[in-house]
């Protein structure tokens, strides 16, 4: 009797493959595709999942686990510079004073005032209070009534605003992003289809 090979066993489950059976292959690992599940949800992955200490993770739990924004909430996405601050992650246009919501830049000098920081005005006032924050305004896609977050690039026409993924002709499908393009009736037309 032979050892099989590494592959012909599920890292998961250890079980073997069948011959035309489906397989996920990462880090060097195989394994059957109902094995490879979400550490959180338990549902199969599928697409984009994240390693983590527990497994893996799909790609809507890692958008619930993710780091976000002690000022305004949103996630920090993987790849984007943010500001640390007593263990609390902010964008950067969210490092603001907690007293008058001015912004502290890099290498700016700032106080505390409970934890959070003050800029030197508000502290040098003795203002001793928060002021209501006002989140950045985040634009939404009108083709896809979904919010476009900081990090996303987006495109304007006609006063409106679309996710660079949505802004293509409603006729063949070409992207319109950063070419010419002309409104037909209610669509939006590349020039081949206009």
């Amino acid at each position: 009797m032979t050892t099989p090979h590494f592959c012909d066993r599920c890292a998961t489950c250890g079980k073997s493959f069948g011959r035309t059976e489906a397989r996920t292959i990462f880090n060097n690992k195989t394994y059957h595709q109902n094995c490879l599940k979400c550490a959180k949800c338990r549902s199969p992955l599928s697409g984009n999942f994240y390693p983590t200490l527990e497994g893996f993770t799909c790609e809507q739990c890692h958008k619930r686990v993710s780091t976000r924004c002690k000022r305004c909430g949103n996630t920090i996405e993987s790849g984007i510079r943010y500001k640390l601050y007593k263990g609390q992650e902010y964008h950067p246009e969210c490092f603001c004073c907690w007293s008058c919501n001015s912004l502290i830049n890099e290498g700016e000098q700032f106080y505390e005032l409970r934890g959070y920081p003050q800029c030197p005005k508000c502290h040098s006032d003795g203002k001793q209070e928060f002021a209501d924050y006002q989140p950045v305004q985040l634009h939404q896609c009108v083709k896809c009534k979904k919010t476009i977050e900081k990090v996303q690039p987006f495109s304007y026409y006609e006063d409106n605003t679309y996710h660079n993924d949505c802004f293509v002709c409603n006729r063949c499908g070409l992207s319109l992003v950063d070419k010419p393009c002309t409104r037909l009736g209610s669509a939006i037309v590349c020039p081949n289809c206009n």
